[in-house]
């Protein structure tokens, strides 16, 4: 089909693209009510040298904030913050009461800052608390004071904006003078400069003769400027936000926005607001990205490097295999000195020359990055004639494919009532479904239905923004923004030119939206949550679905960009076994929307994220953690809840190492079947015979052993709701994101039960836990918060099954002189006991305490305790036909006891030594003895003093 428009090549082509008409307008000027911040110039100081004013501290171990006489711009005094470690932190806050919160309320916030010495992230105001979190004024380096400004909104019922200076992720002073926020009653934009040059615009219009449909954003070098065809930068659908990203270093711009009816009319024109961009611009790539871009039988190379990367580059073209790498065939086509960190080139058709593959190559012929040349032909991602093909054959006979495709037909037929999401997600979910029939199908109906969900998911989805508000986290709009890409780019070829131009317009306005999002759980140098993976996820599927259609240029400079930010999430936030800190919920919704980027990337012929995407074992991951329960029972970690679904399974078969794709077949089989949406049909390995894992590779085997998480996972079998399934962990790294009190924790499932369990979110509480608990806090006690310090000492799998050994320190998490835990996990049949678990548990301290030895199964688990058996004490719990049994060494002085459903050991004093055997399985459960330290069930010995020596019979 003929594309209806010719792709765009850069952002920077389009500034200054004409629109006829000029834009003077008569409208009302800002007007700004009486400042609004408690001691905003920071002259007054308590008696005891707290900032009046400012009453919350988030100062944290280096951090400080402190007064500074005679260091503000104009000599007065200033608040200085000073931080000492990139890990700590260095902030104080103050809220701004909103007096009208029954309204749409804009406020200007301006203040004067400076940075000194500053290296990494630099600092900011965080603006929050409001319906979608700013940064405003990031700094960086050394500088001399500065203004920084920005506009922003409070969606009704916000009761306050919450103003919080910070230091984070860096090491140095900030200097923070005249904070004001002011309430604005006219029409107004604000311009928010970051360090990497880029200017994040708002605007709010309060009087415009008309309802605004569109904005446009003006730039000059004059203050004095009218808006015209040859100011304008960009024009935005419907938003309160955008974007400059053509901004130049040490220039002086004023920025004007100008409201338009639907017709084109002006309706108004906003205040100038002048700002001065930084002399030099940071630039903060760390991957090498090089994109291939067919243009009719040209093809455009544009290439981001890692930021302070030398020069020359060379490119070199050939076929396939240079896009691996492989360069023994390849043909220079260009040398490029200079600023090499940026750039591209088109190679018309006689310099091309057939050329399919491409790398860019630096200094002694090191490869930095490859691509395939891309065409722009809709459907560009997830989708191929191939794929389609075998969709189509499959679904003619039973199986998997056919009961998902039937069951996608049938969840579009219901509409959005089978849709259980929020607003404009809903929407969103079902455009891509009904999009993914479209492409099965062919029926032009199935076209129609995407396009009007794509345009419904527009209308309805929670933005702020002028006109109307609803409040928006990033997240939000993320979570709708990733199936509306995959919508636009399956259901485009059914659409016409018109329908095409209306749906480009609803993706330009979450285009913008995303592209201004801040929140630090991405916007700082660690990128491991899953904030990361949905917001800059979604955007990236957006990006790569719209480049070069209508108003859309190639967006090289941004992509490149997220797919930094995509690949230093999989670099840091999944460990090689997979291990995510946040759990399987937040691995499977941050993959869950960001994978289908990360896919697209390389359907797009983007070669960088392909070896970073197949890295981490995520089959083995799910494979070790997901039970064959009916409940959908699965390993908790992080904040998991104790059942659920892992939305990415689908997603899997892309990375999947090949020896492992049929058990891996097998288990998506049994546990997700015909309810793997659009990338279960998609990505289902047609051709692939399932393959019982118990009789596939040692790698779905054995025992998962993650030493850099300190994530442990055992699984006795692939069959059914009696396999037993064990997770230790020990918190042995820490990042930003939601993370648990994992330090000696256990989990376990089997016997269609979980028998320990852990709280997911409901940290308070404590009877959820199914670890030790000292003084009934689960780690610290300073601060009851996460360390991430433990150590593992050893790890092991025992051969012939799926158990293991590990000994682990935690000392420093539990904030104790000794806090040492061996496990031995014996997943064979022992002396009529499916599986047998044995724990050796010491704690020591110059204080005394009390500890706690906890295990918590689900509800309605009957538990008794207090029976003797060979000279220890036994507990058991009981549910349904199966059974979980403890054996307690070594009983004196500990007392055994229930606390709202869950079961303690407790002990008191300087120190506390835990020796407990727990057995499970069906029916009757066995008899122990015991000698000392060591325990017998059937022809099994455990010695709880030694058990790094125990090495069970092959199983």
């Amino acid at each position: 089909m003929p594309r209806s428009a010719s792709p765009r090549l850069t952002r920077i082509s389009i500034v200054g693209a004409a629109l006829a008409g000029t834009l003077a307008v008569a409208v009302p000027a800002p007007s700004y009510a009486a400042g609004l911040v408690t001691n905003g110039d920071f002259e007054q100081v308590a008696a005891d040298g707290s900032i009046v004013g400012w009453p919350q501290s988030e100062n944290r171990a280096s951090g400080r904030a402190t007064i500074v006489d005679g260091a503000g711009p104009d000599g007065s005094r200033a608040l200085a913050l000073d931080l000492g470690d990139p890990g700590d932190k260095a902030a104080v806050g103050q809220d701004i009461p909103i007096a009208d919160s029954t309204t749409l309320q804009a406020y200007r916030i301006t203040f004067d800052e400076r940075a000194a010495g500053l290296s990494g992230y630099g600092g900011d105001l965080w603006a929050r608390n409001f319906g979608h979190d700013a940064v405003i004024g990031r700094i960086t380096g050394d500088t001399g004071w500065r203004r920084a400004n920005a506009v922003v909104l409070a969606r009704p019922g916000t009761k306050a904006v919450n103003l919080l200076l910070a230091l984070e992720q860096t090491t140095g002073r900030m200097l923070i003078d005249n904070v004001e926020v002011e309430r604005i009653a006219g029409n107004a934009v604000g311009a928010n400069v970051q360090p990497t040059g880029a200017v994040q615009l708002t605007w709010h219009f309060a009087a415009t003769d008309g309802t605004p449909a569109s904005y446009e954003v003006h730039r000059s070098t004059r203050a004095d400027f009218i808006p015209s065809e040859r100011t304008l930068i960009r024009e935005v659908p419907g938003a309160w936000t955008a974007e400059d990203g053509s901004a130049r270093p040490g220039r002086r711009y004023t920025y004007k926005a100008v409201a338009l009816a639907a017709d084109g009319t002006k309706l108004a024109t906003t205040g100038p607001e002048t700002i001065t961009t930084p002399p030099a611009f940071l630039d903060e790539q760390q991957t090498d990205v090089l994109t291939a871009t067919e243009h009719g039988r040209a093809v455009r190379l544009a290439w981001r490097l890692k930021a302070g990367t030398k020069g020359p580059v060379t490119l070199y073209a050939g076929g396939p295999e240079v896009a691996e790498g492989k360069l023994h065939k390849a043909r220079k086509v260009g040398t490029y000195s200079g600023n090499t960190t940026t750039g591209g080139t088109t190679l018309p058709d006689r310099d091309r020359r057939g050329a399919t593959g491409f790398a860019v190559v630096g200094r002694g012929g090191k490869v930095l990055a490859t691509a395939s040349a891309a065409s722009l032909q809709h459907p560009r991602m997830g989708v191929s004639d191939d794929r389609l093909a075998a969709i189509r054959a499959a679904i003619q006979q039973d199986g998997t494919p056919k009961s998902t495709y039937d069951s996608i037909v049938n969840r579009v037929a219901k509409g959005l009532p089978a849709y259980n999401y929020r607003p404009g997600e809903a929407q969103a979910s079902w455009a891509q479904d009904a999009a993914v029939l479209y492409q099965v199908s062919q029926d032009p109906a199935y076209a129609q239905t995407a396009y009007d969900a794509l345009i419904e998911s527009g209308r309805t989805m929670p933005y702020v923004n002028g006109t109307s508000a609803a409040g928006a986290a990033a997240l939000e709009t993320a979570n709708a923004a990733a199936p509306l890409a995959a919508a636009y780019d399956w259901a485009y070829q059914g659409w016409t030119p018109g329908q095409r131009a209306e749906a480009q317009r609803v993706l330009q306005r979450v285009a913008a939206y995303l592209e201004v999002s801040y929140h630090p759980n991405f916007d700082l140098p660690t990128k491991q949550s899953n904030w990361t993976a949905v917001v800059r996820g979604a955007e990236l599927s957006l990006r790569l679905a719209v480049r070069g259609d209508g108003p859309f240029d190639l967006q090289e400079y941004r992509i490149a960009q997220l797919i930094d930010a995509l690949g230093r999430h999989l670099d840091t936030a999944y460990s090689d076994a997979g291990w995510d800190q946040e759990g399987l919920d937040y691995f499977g919704y941050g993959l869950g929307v960001g994978a289908p980027g990360v896919v697209g990337s390389i359907d797009a012929g983007i070669g960088v994220l392909r070896a970073k995407w197949q890295r981490p074992a995520f089959a083995g991951l799910v494979m070790h953690s997901a039970s064959a329960q009916p409940d959908g029972a699965r390993l908790q970690w992080g904040v998991a809840s104790a059942t659920g679904a892992v939305p990415i399974a689908g997603l899997i078969f892309t990375q999947v190492p090949a020896d492992q794709r049929a058990a891996w077949l097998w288990q998506y089989e049994k546990t997700v079947g015909g309810g793997g949406g659009a990338y279960g049909l998609l990505d289902y390995p047609y051709g692939v015979t399932p393959q019982d894992p118990d009789e596939g590779p040692a790698a779905v085997r054995q025992a998962l052993l993650d030493d850099h998480g300190g994530s442990y996972l055992f699984r006795s079998r692939y069959q059914d709701r009696d396999d037993v399934l064990v997770g230790a962990q020990n918190r042995n790294d820490n990042h930003i994101g939601w993370g648990g009190f994992d330090t000696f924790a256990l989990s376990l499932v089997g016997q269609d039960v979980t028998w320990a369990r852990q709280p997911a979110k409901d940290y308070a509480k404590r009877e959820l836990f199914s670890k030790p608990l000292i003084d009934g806090f689960p780690e610290k006690r300073s601060t009851d918060s996460i360390a991430g310090k433990g150590e593992t000492l050893e790890s092991r799998a025992y051969a012939g099954q799926g158990g293991g050994f590990v000994s682990l320190d935690g000392h420093l998490n539990y904030e104790l002189a000794k806090a040492h835990r061996d496990l031995a996990v014996d997943l064979r049949p022992v002396g009529g006991a499916d599986s047998v678990i044995a724990v050796h548990d010491v704690f020591a301290d110059s204080a005394s305490h009390r500890y706690d030895w906890q295990l918590s199964p689900e509800a309605g688990t009957a538990i008794t305790f207090g029976a003797s058996e060979s000279g220890v004490k036994t507990f058991l719990f009981k549910k349904g036909e199966g059974y979980l049994k403890g054996w307690v060494l070594a009983p004196d002085g500990a007392e055994l006891s229930t606390d709202k459903g869950a079961f303690k050991v407790t002990r008191s004093g300087t120190g506390a030594d835990f020796k407990i055997v727990l057995a499970v399985g069906k029916g009757t459960p066995p008899t122990a003895t015991t000698v000392g330290d060591a325990l017998t069930i059937g022809d099994t010995t455990y010695d709880l003093g030694a058990l790094k020596g125990f090495s069970p019979a092959g199983g």
